[in-house]
């Protein structure tokens, strides 16, 4: 049960059915879903885990606001870290981690092809990270994967517009054929360009205008409502 919960209330809050900032009150989502309020708050849990939901002592739960600076701050520290670590991980991927990076990028491309929403943004993740060859770099791996949970939203704004699902795709596909031909140069081009057209797109989009008020971003972080 938590585990569909969990999908669910992902895939609410990323179509903006639960605005950035709102209370995300136990009692009342369990009797929406109907079921008692510990699967729902395990749910609540694993969702601050992934950057969607925040946990205020004594406050409860409220759907993570939205905010420029933060958008700033997780796109810049990936960028700093991504490219050179998609770069090493060129030059120690085996045949084996070559494969699995194959495999994630199809597994990505057919749920983008499908939804282009939920599921695309943790297979999105998962071929990212696959490219830094996680056994090999653990710590960058965990670094890493808090910062794209923490950008999923931010990318499924940008995917928005008519077109960036194929330019995405184009993308990565260049990007993985790079890496699989151990060319760390190109990789770090490659992938950084992508990270700072994606922070830049989105940026675009939010600043000031009707769909960033739609999307409840802000120039920071909202104040925590009580739940």
């Amino acid at each position: 049960m938590t585990s569909q919960l969990i999908e669910r209330l992902r895939e609410r809050i990323l179509a903006g059915a639960y605005a950035p900032g709102a209370a995300l009150r136990q009692d009342i989502l369990a009797s929406e879903f109907g079921t008692s309020k510990i699967p729902v708050r395990e749910a609540l849990v694993r969702l601050q885990s992934e950057g969607l939901v925040s946990i205020f002592p004594n406050r409860g739960f409220q759907v993570r606001p939205l905010a420029t600076s933060e958008l700033d701050e997780i796109f810049s520290l990936r960028l700093l870290m991504e490219p050179a670590a998609a770069a090493l991980g060129a030059k120690l991927a085996t045949v084996a981690d070559r494969r699995a990076a194959s495999e994630a990028l199809e597994r990505l491309n057919e749920a983008m092809a499908t939804d282009g929403s939920t599921a695309s943004g943790q297979l999105n993740r998962a071929f990212h990270l696959q490219l830094i060859v996680p056994r090999l770099q653990p710590i960058a791996a965990e670094i890493l994967g808090r910062l794209h949970a923490l950008a999923q939203r931010y990318v499924h704004i940008h995917l928005q517009p008519a077109g960036r699902v194929r330019r995405a795709a184009r993308e990565h596909a260049a990007l993985l054929k790079a890496w699989s031909a151990r060319k760390p140069v190109r990789v770090r081009e490659l992938l950084y360009a992508h990270i700072a057209s994606t922070r830049d797109d989105v940026a675009r989009a939010v600043g000031g205008s009707r769909a960033g008020r739609r999307a409840g971003i802000s120039g920071g972080q909202r104040g925590v409502s009580r739940a």
